[in-house]
């Protein structure tokens, strides 16, 4: 079964509510929200108030995709603004066990996004661990970048490492509809929708989503 994940980050932020309620009406699974600090990552994105502010309204759960240096510090934070899946890089941290448990001991989903150039068999051991990993197909940061082609074979290293264990692969950069088509035959379960799926300017989301649902049955 596939799914794609909006991320806010391509939204209209004048209509962020107007958006947010049609996609909760087409059934997604969950809200990719990318928080960004400037130091991990060079760009910011949504502040914590503003997170409030769109789990207050969204019915379906959030994703957040921490893109910072220091996630661990993040945890009881995010916990009460009432996300579902906490989504930390691997590469920020040093004790990436302890994180995990700290994330599940807040009621939340414990998970990781692994950049483009670190190998998919550092994650062998954290799996059991994880409820979902995010595979980065474009370098973090910035919208709008091309897909590499190589994150095809790493969602296949993924899905035959985690087998036997009920993970949650997404991935997430640079996703039209065609290329979503070729990541859910690889084996991932959730694309996420940005500029070139969900947000194309040309048609409404609804129009969007119904042209992605079309693409990826075949």
């Amino acid at each position: 079964m596939y799914h794609i994940a909006p991320t806010l980050l391509c939204a209209d932020l004048f209509h962020m509510r107007e958006s947010m309620d049609v996609l909760d009406r087409l059934g997604i699974d969950w809200f990719h929200i990318d928080v960004m600090d400037g130091n991990f990552v060079p760009n910011f994105a949504f502040g914590t108030d503003f997170l409030r502010q769109m789990t207050a309204v969204g019915k379906s759960p959030f994703y957040l995709h921490l893109m910072v240096t220091r996630p661990e510090e993040y945890v009881d934070l995010y916990a009460e603004a009432g996300v579902e899946y906490y989504c930390f890089h691997y590469e920020t941290v040093k004790n990436p066990f302890r994180l995990c448990q700290k994330i599940r001991a807040q009621g939340m989903k414990p998970a990781i996004a692994l950049n483009p150039a670190a190998p998919i068999h550092v994650l062998r051991d954290l799996i059991p661990y994880l409820d979902a990993v995010t595979l980065m197909s474009v370098e973090p940061g910035f919208s709008g970048q091309d897909f590499m082609d190589f994150t095809y074979r790493r969602i296949g290293e993924l899905r035959a490492m985690a087998k036997g264990h009920k993970l949650l692969i997404e991935v997430d950069g640079g996703i039209d509809n065609e290329i979503a088509k070729k990541c859910i035959d690889a084996g991932c379960d959730v694309v996420v929708g940005g500029y070139f799926t969900l947000f194309q300017k040309e048609k409404s989301i609804a129009d969007n989503y119904e042209a992605f649902q079309r693409a990826v049955k075949g």
